[in-house]
């Protein structure tokens, strides 16, 4: 387990996401400095998970099929909708993640891939299959949900925060 958070400044590893770049400026208001370390397999820098405190796992392309034994969903997904490199070097980041005992904050797709990562499954079309729809975007515009985080936890040691919302589509 790296240093307690009683210093200065840390370093968190974001992984990459094309699609949505605002992870970094969540931490411009944080209560220390946080240098944020990005980990993509486009810069081939599984390494850099050494030099971190903590990982965010983000958001993005849907997790292949394939990963949690559903290859005959691969028709219904757009080949623009999965990144198999993306899964697999995520997948090492949690796998090296989990090794140094580094906390781990998986947001969306991020989420997925931890718990298939897990054994878990996923649905794959929620709507498909459910009468939920509070989470599809409405007029192209992601759905908002209030989150409150814990008085004294990781999360808010690390944002200040008490309450936040979050998206979800």
């Amino acid at each position: 387990m790296k240093t307690p958070i009683q210093m200065n400044s840390i370093n968190i590893g974001i992984t990459d996401c094309a699609r949505y770049t605002n992870y970094e400026r969540w931490f411009l208001d944080a209560p220390i400095k946080v240098d944020v370390i990005r980990l993509s397999y486009n810069l081939n820098n599984i390494d850099d998970i050494d030099k971190c405190h903590g990982i965010v796992l983000s958001g993005g392309e849907d997790v292949d099929p394939r990963r949690y034994k559903r290859p005959d969903l691969l028709g219904q997904v757009e080949f623009t909708d999965i990144d198999e490199k993306r899964d697999e070097f995520e997948w090492e980041v949690i796998e090296r993640a989990l090794k140094l005992q580094l906390p781990i904050l998986a947001i969306c797709r991020g989420m997925q891939l931890f718990n298939v990562y897990q054994g878990g499954t996923l649905i794959f079309d929620i709507p498909k299959v459910t009468n939920i729809n509070g989470h599809a975007k409405i007029q192209g515009m992601d759905q908002r949900h209030e989150v409150n985080v814990v008085e004294e936890s990781l999360l808010n040691k690390i944002t200040g925060c008490v309450k936040g919302a979050v998206n979800s589509s």
